[in-house]
């Protein structure tokens, strides 16, 4: 599996050096914010999402047997759900894909970490975003100048190589965090974007040194309980010895890393059905029925321009990925290989991709293997 690993990193690679030639700024949201639906629902999907034809919710049928075909005509496409208004108008699965099928998201994990640091933020554990993260983890003065929000933002400076040896030599190390600030620092923090699954495994350490509480016991207990997604966490008694071991599916629940704290940068397994609650979640500015899950501060500012003009079209917020999707706004939770969850706010509208998981492509623009333009179809068969 390590070519996966090399490949994965390569395509990181060229994205860093991408954003490094850019020069024009794009702001995604309008200053005045989204524009984000009422979040007074008529049904919460806690107990399972309710269907509607796609006509009573304004869809073109044409335009998404469009969006559907272009699916189909992909051999590594799973599933493409649809919630628009708070039902689900469109779902469909491909190859061995189905509604029980729970794999491996990848890093759209990043963004369910985020909100898991937003719970921490909510309740006081951390007392500002702009904290050098050497004093909300004491444990690692190597830390140095970094802040929470550089590391939320991709901006540390860290030196690192997501492929090959040394990315495997990180993830079966006995202490990610250390082993990842070892590492050094190319540059100062917050001069430039550059992708790291090392930052986003600082934040869920930092959820665990912070709260005293494993982020998946956090993620159970007040993310998927009160949102009706099945989970459990995993045994810490796993010992990983080769990446190989990282690969087999376990449904529903979160993999580990060698002390025992929830791997950041991948490895959460879900339904379709079960991402786009997590979306719907976000839609709803952090509501799930009379409960603020997660504070609308957090949800804004983590899916606002906080660094922008990355990959050629994309900011980024706190582990989230902001865009125009045929003109609309949006957000989006994005992992290897094709998993999305995307959020148009002003179409009340939900989106999720999922592609092959365990031996996955990454995406490539113009070809059938192209997640960003289905998302994108969709979005125009909302229009």
């Amino acid at each position: 599996m390590l070519h996966m690993i090399m490949k994965f990193g390569f395509i990181a690679l060229i994205f860093s050096t991408i954003f490094a030639s850019c020069e024009k700024e794009q702001i995604i949201v309008p200053n005045e914010g989204y524009s984000w639906p009422n979040s007074e629902r008529a049904y919460w999907p806690t107990e399972g999402w309710i269907d509607e034809p796609m006509e009573m919710h304004d869809m073109d049928l044409s335009k998404m047997e469009i969006a559907n075909q272009f699916a189909k005509d992909d051999p590594l496409m799973r599933s493409l759900l649809v919630i628009k208004d708070g039902y689900l108008v469109f779902e469909n699965y491909y190859g061995d894909g189905g509604v029980d099928e729970s794999t491996n998201l990848w890093s759209v994990t990043k963004s369910v970490t985020s909100a898991l640091v937003g719970m921490a933020w909510d309740d006081g554990y951390i007392p500002s975003i702009h904290q050098p993260m050497k004093e909300l983890m004491p444990q690692y003065p190597e830390f140095k100048d970094i802040t929470l929000f550089h590391t939320l933002t991709m901006t540390t400076g860290l030196s690192w190589n997501e492929e090959g040896p040394l990315w495997v030599k990180w993830i079966l190390s006995d202490d990610l965090v250390k082993e990842a600030l070892d590492r050094g620092f190319e540059r100062k923090p917050g001069k430039q974007f550059f992708y790291s699954s090392g930052n986003s495994h600082f934040l869920t350490s930092l959820i665990y040194y912070r709260t005293g509480t494993t982020p998946g016991k956090l993620a159970k207990d007040r993310l998927f309980v009160p949102l009706g997604i099945p989970f459990d966490t995993m045994s810490s008694d796993i010992l990983y010895t080769s990446w190989d071991q990282y690969i087999p599916q376990v449904p529903q629940t979160w993999r580990k890393d060698n002390k025992g704290i929830e791997c950041a940068g991948f490895g959460l397994y879900l339904t379709a059905r079960d991402m786009a609650k997590f979306g719907f979640l976000y839609l709803n500015q952090g509501r799930w029925e009379d409960e603020q899950i997660i504070s609308k501060e957090w949800v804004r500012a983590s899916t606002k321009d906080q660094i922008t003009d990355i990959y050629g079209r994309y900011s980024y917020g706190y582990q989230w990925y902001l865009t125009l999707v045929a003109g609309h706004p949006a957000f989006l939770a994005s992992g290897y290989g094709g998993q999305i969850i995307g959020i148009v706010p002003d179409l009340d509208m939900v989106v999720v991709l999922k592609y092959e998981a365990e031996n996955a492509a990454h995406p490539v623009p113009g070809t059938a293997h192209d997640d960003m333009h289905l998302f994108e179809l969709v979005v125009n068969a909302a229009t």
